[in-house]
């Protein structure tokens, strides 16, 4: 089951939880990764991308209820943009970091400032060699000129 072009992220839920109680499966007790699966593979990039900001982070590891919420509140939360608006919109406003969850980008800064700590504690110790060495040379320049 795939989200249809005009269809919004409740409407996407709501047919996907009908679809669910009719099908054969009903009756089994389905595990909840396959019924997160099942409903996450049929979504809009742009739906995931959303609700990945709303979990504060990777979507997939929220349990089933939790990611029905979510498109919920989402889809309620969000004002309506006609497709045409909207494909013009994410066409233009692309980046590299498409798909980039909250724990990643995160990581990333953490990375970034460990960078940034390493390498100002190599400068200042340049700085300090540096001077302990002039410091030498400077106490050398009494004995010889």
């Amino acid at each position: 089951m795939t989200a249809r072009p005009n269809e919004t992220l409740e409407e996407y839920v709501e047919r996907f939880q009908y679809n669910l109680q009719r099908s054969p499966y009903a009756s089994l007790p389905l595990p909840d990764n396959v019924l997160k699966t099942a409903l996450i593979r049929g979504m809009k990039e742009q739906w995931i991308e959303t609700l990945n900001i709303m979990g504060k982070g990777d979507i997939y590891q929220e349990n089933f209820a939790n990611i029905i919420d979510l498109c919920i509140r989402s889809s309620r939360g969000s004002t309506r943009i006609k497709p045409a608006e909207y494909d013009r919109f994410t066409r233009d406003n692309r980046t590299s970091t498409e798909g980039v969850t909250r724990v990643e980008l995160g990581n990333l800064l953490e990375n970034f400032k460990t960078d940034i700590l390493g390498t100002l504690t190599t400068q200042l110790d340049i700085v300090q060699a540096k001077q302990k060495q002039a410091e030498a040379e400077q106490n050398l320049a009494i004995f010889c000129p």
